[in-house]
């Protein structure tokens, strides 16, 4: 090849190798420009499914009260509260999720099935039942069971509409765990429920830290203002996203939202790291594009030379 050859194929070869490496930077960069939007939506997207999971989940145990409020046994004043119970041991029975569903009278007595009466008017269920409030309470360690333990409770009306009775129902805190565990983003990231009153962790994907780790402690311990500042929002009951960078040197994307009608709130916990190992997969590729481009511009100078 005569050196005017030389000197065209060699400067074809640049433009292409300087056009390729612009492009690749301009790629990259508007990649990670909105990196940190695509990691919010998917860290919104998740807290938002376990909201919704965990108040469908309070609904359908508040619908199971609701029913029982339609029993024609339930509501006749003439059958004893304790064949109430009875009725009502029947209804628990059918729902595998459920440890147990009662009724008390407005002195906060109820009988357990094949046991003695029990008083359960310190309760704030009871309490809040009286008031015509449906709350949701706990989760709580059950003295009996030793698992966690929610409990709903809710007023029962007459035809009149004056409260003659209220219900409180048991579920298995369990399924609050379940739910964070299916719920999962990138491979570190965790959701966890928190008690905003006082930042206790009451599910998580590790059975261990229920109702013992507490998360405002931990933040508080941290002494990182920026985890500070994300408790003292979970705790005013407010959604958003925020990245905390920690003292290992990787940023955290925490997600957070309240649980409507309870003390609750979700937080949805991602390393960046998994999310920017999105760019670094990417980058072989773009490399590979590059090198066939050279190749590529090198046959068609070498192939137009020959026709000069």
């Amino acid at each position: 090849m005569s050196k005017k050859g030389k000197l065209f194929t060699a400067f074809t070869i640049l433009i292409t190798f300087f056009s390729c490496a612009g492009l690749i930077l301009i790629v990259n960069r508007t990649f990670k420009k909105n990196l940190n939007t695509m990691i919010e939506n998917q860290i919104l997207n998740s807290i938002h499914t376990v909201q919704n999971e965990v108040e469908a989940y309070n609904y359908s145990n508040f619908a199971t009260i609701h029913i029982a409020a339609t029993l024609p046994a339930i509501r006749n004043p003439d059958i004893s509260l304790k064949e109430k119970g009875e009725q009502l041991f029947g209804v628990k029975n059918a729902d595998p999720n459920l440890v147990g569903l009662n009724i008390t009278d407005l002195k906060g007595n109820s009988y357990l099935v094949e046991g003695p009466m029990y008083n359960f008017s310190e309760r704030a269920y009871f309490k809040n039942a009286l008031l015509g409030k449906e709350t949701v309470f706990g989760p709580i360690y059950n003295k009996v069971s030793n698992v966690p333990t929610i409990f709903y409770g809710a007023p029962l009306y007459d035809d009149e509409g004056n409260i003659i009775n209220t219900f409180f129902l048991a579920a298995h805190g369990e399924t609050l765990s379940k739910i964070c565990i299916q719920n999962k983003i990138g491979n570190d990231s965790k959701a966890v429920l928190i008690r905003r009153s006082t930042g206790l962790i009451i599910a998580d994907v590790d059975n261990e830290a229920v109702l013992k780790n507490n998360v405002f402690d931990d933040a508080a311990e941290s002494g990182i203002k920026e985890l500070q500042d994300l408790t003292d929002k979970i705790a005013a009951g407010e959604e958003g996203v925020s990245f905390v960078k920690v003292p290992d040197g990787s940023v955290i994307i925490n997600g957070y939202a309240p649980i409507s009608g309870t003390d609750w709130s979700v937080l949805v916990r991602a390393n960046c790291a998994d999310f920017e190992r999105l760019i670094n997969q990417r980058l072989p590729v773009y490399i590979c594009f590059s090198v066939f481009m050279l190749i590529l511009s090198a046959a068609v100078s070498f192939i137009l030379y020959r026709k000069i």
